[in-house]
């Protein structure tokens, strides 16, 4: 299914969007959130078209498994965070907003309030997304 024209996504996979990508293989693709949850928020997708998790082919999957395994580590690293959140959401009523597979990486602190507690989310400056990719693909090159 050709959806670059309509899909973000897509367009950020065929490099007609913008993103700060911190890995990139023939499969998959990880950039930075746009409007971040909190910094270091990281989003894991495969390179083909699917339209969520459900409706992505078991081999894809298990792909996108082993690499936001090792982009969860990294941001984890990188950010210094206690812990990270590893998720999806199937369909608009689960909050899906871009309909193309994808998988949340929120790194997450101690300090830092409860999850529920969400604040408006902004853009991300230039210089953020910068320096926080830089230090994500830091991380993962030490991953192997």
């Amino acid at each position: 299914m050709n959806q670059e024209n309509h899909c973000l996504f897509c367009r950020v996979v065929t490099g007609d969007e913008q993103a700060y990508v911190v890995y990139n293989d023939m499969r998959a693709i990880a950039f930075l959130d746009r409007y971040p949850i909190v910094p270091g928020h990281t989003l894991v997708v495969t390179r083909e078209h699917y339209r969520d998790f459900l409706t992505t082919p078991l081999d894809d999957l298990a792909h996108l498994s082993n690499i936001t395994k090792k982009v969860a580590t990294a941001v984890q690293a990188a950010m210094k965070a206690d812990g990270v959140r590893i998720f999806t959401n199937v369909g608009k009523s689960a909050g899906q907003v871009i309909f193309h597979v994808h998988i949340h990486v929120i790194p997450a602190w101690e300090s830092e309030p409860a999850f529920n507690s969400f604040r408006k989310r902004m853009e991300i400056t230039h210089d953020d997304a910068v320096n926080i990719s830089g230090a994500i693909k830091e991380e993962i090159l030490k991953l192997g």
